[in-house]
């Protein structure tokens, strides 16, 4: 038994967390209030640490485009200026296909309407810079294009829209007036004066790949309004296809973003025919977007290491604290006359 008390009283002599009898402890009003403080800085640490934790981290890499396909899905809704018997549509690529696109989207009249549009900015330029969870949320694969305008046959405006297949390579997508810059227009019946010539527009979608209405792109809102009859507009698109993983795969969304620099020019010729022209080119890379998290593991070391780092520096801070809040207390107070008498007594008597 003696071993055992003096092996117990050597252990005793490393303890790094001395106990302090409760006799000699005391509470005070700024003890609480210290105290109270560091609750709440300790919830709201916690609350952010989980947070960012939840929220995880978004990698992107860039790598070459290994999908495989020989089309990629185009979706318009465009407003023009102009009657929809005077608009021919059709699609140029550099493997020389030409694709009447008119015979695959709607055209129905309309009125042009400017409300909630803006014109083409630098800020527009790139693609919405959307998080994850927003870009999981709104992407809702859409089959058919929304009834938003009201339509007539007579109308002063056109509104062409829907969806077709396009070959996978660069190209030009063209909307034009009949009879100005193709020879198989001379066909048509309509005729079409120079004066009547109005290529203003408004884009409410431009995408590739399959349709997210609620998805954003840089040319979604755009409106351009043009004065002169023989105008040319062109739009530049880079286009990257782009993958979007959730955290462990559990959402994965296949789209392409691009980006667009815009050409207005009055210089036309039968080889440049006025009109509404967008230049799309497919770069050779992709972009994987993925959502990180740090290991769990290291999420309770992160909060353990915040949360002690707080208590520990107050530990320390507070009897400096407590100390300045004496002094400030006991802030012009002075001791009696006759106690110091006595004290001085007290102090010659002990000598």
């Amino acid at each position: 038994m003696a071993s055992m008390e003096n092996v117990a009283k050597g252990v005793r002599t490393f303890d790094a967390f001395p106990k302090v009898s409760s006799t000699y402890t005391t509470r005070s009003s700024q003890g609480g209030v210290v105290t109270i403080v560091l609750s709440i800085i300790c919830i709201f640490l916690i609350w952010t640490e989980m947070g960012s934790y939840f929220a995880g981290v978004e990698e992107q890499q860039f790598a070459v485009d290994s999908s495989i396909g020989w089309d990629m899905q185009v979706n318009v809704d465009i407003t023009v200026a102009m009657p929809c018997v005077m608009l021919h549509v059709n699609v140029q690529d550099t493997s020389g296909d030409r694709l009447l696109a008119a015979e695959l989207l709607e055209m129905e009249g309309t009125e042009f309407d400017l409300a909630s549009t803006h014109e083409l900015t630098i800020e527009s330029r790139a693609d919405a810079d959307d998080d994850l969870h927003s870009v999981f949320s709104r992407a809702k694969v859409a089959k058919k294009f929304r009834k938003t305008k009201k339509s007539h046959p007579n109308a002063p405006a056109c509104r062409i829209y829907g969806s077709f297949k396009l070959n996978k390579v660069q190209g030009d997508l063209h909307i034009t007036a009949k009879n100005y810059g193709y020879m198989d227009d001379s066909r048509s019946h309509a005729h079409v004066t120079p004066g009547s010539l109005n290529f203003s527009h408004v884009m409410d979608e431009f995408s590739f790949g399959d349709y997210y209405p609620k998805l954003e792109n840089p040319l979604d809102g755009v409106a351009a309004l043009i004065n002169t009859n023989f105008f040319r507009y062109q739009y530049y698109l880079s286009i990257v296809p782009t993958m979007y993983v959730g955290y462990g795969g559990r959402n994965v969304v296949f789209t392409n973003q691009y980006a667009v620099t815009e050409q207005p020019t009055t210089q036309v010729n039968p080889s440049h025919p006025p009109g509404i022209f967008f230049k799309y080119d497919i770069e050779p890379i992709g972009l994987t977007i993925t959502e990180r998290r740090v290991p769990f593991w290291q999420f309770l070391v992160r909060l353990v290491n915040v949360v002690g780092g707080i208590v520990i520096c107050t530990g320390w801070l507070y009897p400096l604290i407590d100390s300045m809040w004496d002094k400030w207390a006991n802030r012009g107070r002075s001791v009696p006359h006759e106690n110091q008498t006595l004290l001085d007594k007290g102090l010659k008597r002990d000598d």
